[in-house]
């Protein structure tokens, strides 16, 4: 017959239980493992079986000496040279032939001993992966990464980095901090870091609400999750503050690769309103300043220049005078119309220069004439575009020209007629037209085009590879109507099994 259990049985078994699981819990909150238990377990049973060490005469440091394993390159002392009797951890580490030295912030020898010996631990398996016994947060990681980077700023693209980049990484760099931090993980050393943890950041960032308040692309939180990485992979393992399997472990947000037709654009009878609508009205509006008329002046002018030429804002602003000159090898009557233009290299997205020819004259020609008016005479080292109020000639703004034509926008009618097909036209949308109306109006060779815009045949077909379609329907419809007479039905075979190329 079984004995019943007592209530005292039953009360010590209840007691136990709540008190494994009271360890359990305690032992994940301290991100320890069974394994850990098990070391500071065996470390407090043979603490309290040793004899207390004689404590050292005089004021050496080491004193109360007591190797934590059997293992002459780590003990456990206090320092001879304070009076708060703390005790430290000292490990001699034989590759660096380096001491690692650490206050175990305990004066009871029991727990200083027991704390030692899961910090000898995660040495020795240091040691052992090849790593710096020293680590560091990743604050200081951050920082180490953002003044490398800045060491190679400079203003010339593709020998460096720019200071706008250098901007966006930091701005990176800065969403990841924000990250651990949510996480609770901003005080912790980057090695104990389970790279497990920090799976959802592109799924957090995600989330996260710009100052604007528009939502994050997919492109931009991926190009952050691939910064991260770097950011480890570059400092943290090549300095072997961590091995390779300690890198965050970040998931990437799936995305569709995107060939469409990526900026808006004016169409042509679009842009002949807006330029009528600035010459014959918006510079001639009644009751404006002479300083504002031509200040407006320069505007429209600006406007023609970036739409003739396919100048990135940026370039346009940083050209000088001294870089837009006559072409010699023009004839004498293109030489009263067109104009050459040196984009230096440090001026370039690509940091590479390039030369444009330009039906500009007339406009480079007004604008000058609208500055002296204005009581300011260019010099060949000023800039074509600048502020005349500025004692420095400074250059405008990207910021200036996209109010003033967010003004001619709203004002022509043109921002609600776009704003009804869903368009948004910015400044560098001069850019889009430019290669667009080339490579369907113009009919100008794509490698010319990339040449003369400063950028890659590839980058053009991607996003221009639609308006060649387009001016081919002739001879992609070839022979179709002979098809429908034979009674083939060219859509249905379209899309039952992709019809072949010799029909």
């Amino acid at each position: 017959m079984e004995r019943a259990v007592s209530t005292d049985d039953y009360q010590k078994n209840t007691k136990k239980t709540n008190q494994v699981e009271a360890l359990s819990t305690l032992l994940e909150e301290a991100g320890l493992n069974p394994a850990d238990l098990l070391t500071a377990i065996t470390a407090l049973a043979e603490a309290k079986k040793a004899i207390t060490t004689p404590a050292e005469q005089g004021k050496s440091i080491y004193q109360e000496k007591e190797l934590v394993y059997e293992d002459e390159s780590a003990f456990v002392y206090r320092r001879g040279d304070t009076t708060n009797k703390v005790y430290y951890l000292r490990y001699y580490d034989k590759k660096t032939k380096k001491p690692y030295i650490k206050s175990l912030g305990e004066t009871d020898r029991v727990k200083a001993l027991t704390k030692a010996r899961l910090i000898y631990q995660d040495l020795k398996g240091k040691v052992n992966r090849g790593e710096r016994l020293k680590t560091i947060t990743t604050t200081e990681l951050v920082k180490i990464h953002l003044d490398q980077y800045q060491k190679k700023i400079t203003k010339i693209p593709k020998q460096g980095i720019t200071p706008e980049t250098y901007k966006l990484k930091k701005y990176f760099c800065s969403n990841w901090l924000e990250y651990l931090d949510h996480i609770g993980m901003s005080q912790k050393s980057i090695d104990q870091i389970k790279p497990e943890w920090t799976r959802d950041y592109g799924y957090w960032l995600l989330k996260k609400p710009r100052p604007d308040g528009t939502a994050r692309g997919v492109e931009q939180i991926n190009n952050s999750i691939t910064e991260i990485t770097r950011m480890y992979l570059s400092v943290a393992v090549r300095d072997r503050y961590i091995s390779k399997d300690q890198v965050p472990e970040i998931d990437r947000l799936k995305q569709q690769p995107d060939e469409s037709y990526k900026r808006d654009i004016l169409s042509l009878e679009q842009y002949e309103k807006m330029w009528k609508f600035m010459y014959y009205k918006w510079i001639a509006e009644p009751n404006i300043t002479q300083i504002e008329k031509q200040k407006r002046i320069i505007f429209y002018n600006t406007i023609g220049i970036l739409y003739n030429t396919g100048l990135r804002p940026k370039e346009l602003l940083g050209l000088k005078v001294l870089e837009i000159t006559k072409n010699e090898a023009d004839s004498k009557e293109l030489q009263e119309t067109h104009l050459k233009i040196k984009v230096r290299a440090d001026n370039s997205k690509t940091g590479k220069s390039r030369i444009i020819v330009s039906p500009i004259k007339k406009r480079v020609d007004r604008i000058k004439e609208a500055y002296k008016k204005l009581g300011v005479e260019h010099t060949p080292e000023d800039f074509l575009i600048f502020n005349p109020h500025s004692k420095v000639r400074k250059e405008y703004t990207r910021q200036a020209l996209y109010l003033r034509l967010q003004e001619v926008l709203e004002k022509s009618g043109l921002k609600k007629e776009l704003a009804e097909d869903k368009l948004k036209v910015s400044l560098y949308s001069s850019r889009h037209a430019f290669i667009t109306w080339r490579l369907r109006y113009g009919n100008v060779p794509i490698h010319l085009v990339a040449k003369v815009a400063g950028t890659s045949i590839q980058k053009i077909e991607q996003t221009y590879g639609h308006i060649e379609v387009e001016k081919q329907t002739e001879m992609l419809t070839r022979n179709q109507g002979r098809a429908r007479t034979a009674g083939v039905d060219l859509e249905a075979r379209i899309e039952a099994e992709e019809i072949s190329t010799n029909l």
